[in-house]
């Protein structure tokens, strides 16, 4: 590799490297409430290291596009000032020497991203949130703390104490029967969480059966008990109308290319599935887009020092960034949001690519 290339990469990748440490020390303090509601559950340490861990590739794929930009725009800038970037052309290097290194990482960072994206975060979250169904099976109580990172589907639930998610007071949960289509109801003046089972006083079900004969009529089934004693796992089945692993957002891109094909039974993507992958290759070409912008605006060749380019730098990237979250919003118009995903790109592109034209005439 020639000295220039170990030159530049070494010092992009010190800045780039400090960024994404930044941005993963960020997302862990505001993903810290959610760690240790996971970690009072009574999970085993090692369960809540892994879910802490499996929290960081979640914002990998905006973390490093957003690295790029601010590595390269600090790596041309110093360029510029120190008047390195003028020597190198003077010893004959053309600029398409100079900003090489730097764009073939930022392509092999795409590939990264991508890889990140479609395959890493996804399977990261689908295990996150299966620890966290996991540990509510073991542990019922712990859905009924307040903001439970175990979201009920048709139920209610209402709770006059909670203790170290083991004891619970005045215990009202109500869900609908799937079976029925009607209500059931359990309250419990105490619950308690000993090993494997779950233990309660003055413990009421009501619940329904399917009517037989004409509408209208209620079969209801009133059960009273002084004391309960079960399988904390019995009540599992309060979990099972959740359906969170066939979403996109939880699968690796080869099982979104299968989803539709099996649901519909034919060899095409559907809508959902194109917008899905659109939004994927969005954000893994950002980190090329991003890099680009950076050595563009982050060059200056004339003697007055002047802002503009690092104007023009984050106008470009609140662009990209406005129109990704826009696209994300727009997913019941797939054709529009795969647009408004990939749209972006060429013209950052082809305005980056002006600007290195003018820098390589001499004009600022």
């Amino acid at each position: 590799m020639p000295i220039l290339w170990r030159y530049l990469l070494r010092n992009f990748f010190q800045v780039f490297l400090l960024c994404v440490c930044a941005f993963i020390g960020v997302l862990i303090v505001l993903r810290f409430q959610e760690i240790a509601r996971f970690a009072t559950s009574g999970a085993p340490k090692f369960k809540v290291v892994l879910f802490a861990l499996l929290q960081i590739p979640y914002i990998l794929p905006i973390a490093i596009p957003v690295s790029c930009l601010i590595a390269a725009i600090l790596l041309f800038q110093r360029l510029s000032l120190t008047h390195e970037l003028t020597a190198f052309r003077t010893c004959g290097l053309s600029l398409k020497s100079v900003t090489a290194p730097i764009l073939l990482t930022g392509f092999f960072l795409t590939l990264v991203t991508f890889t990140v994206a479609s395959e890493i975060s996804t399977r990261c979250r689908s295990l996150s949130k299966t620890l966290i169904y996991e540990i509510a099976m073991a542990n019922p109580l712990f859905i009924l703390q307040k903001e439970s990172l175990v979201k009920l589907k048709s139920a209610y639930y209402d709770i006059g104490a909670l203790k170290a998610n083991k004891y619970a007071e005045d215990v009202l949960l109500v869900v609908k029967n799937s079976s029925t289509g009607r209500l059931t109801l359990m309250s419990a003046k105490e619950l308690a969480l000993k090993g494997d089972f779950l233990k309660g006083e003055q413990v009421t079900f009501i619940s329904s059966v399917d009517a037989k004969k004409e509408q209208g009529f209620d079969h209801l089934v009133i059960e009273n008990q002084a004391e309960m004693n079960t399988k904390a796992a019995n009540l599992s089945q309060f979990l099972q109308a959740v359906d969170w692993s066939t979403s996109f957002e939880y699968l690796p891109l080869r099982m979104v290319l299968a989803h539709d094909i099996a649901v519909k039974k034919r060899f095409t993507i559907g809508k959902s599935a194109r917008v899905e992958i659109a939004r994927r290759i969005s954000i893994s070409l950002a980190a090329f887009t991003f890099t680009l912008i950076g050595l563009t605006f982050g060059m200056q060749i004339s003697r007055n020092r002047s802002k503009k380019g690092i104007l023009w730098a984050i106008g470009l990237a609140a662009f990209f960034l406005v129109c990704f979250i826009t696209a994300k919003s727009l997913r019941h118009a797939p054709l529009l949001s795969t647009s408004i995903y990939l749209l972006p790109h060429p013209l950052i592109i082809l305005l980056s690519l002006r600007g290195l034209k003018a820098i390589r005439k001499g004009v600022d």
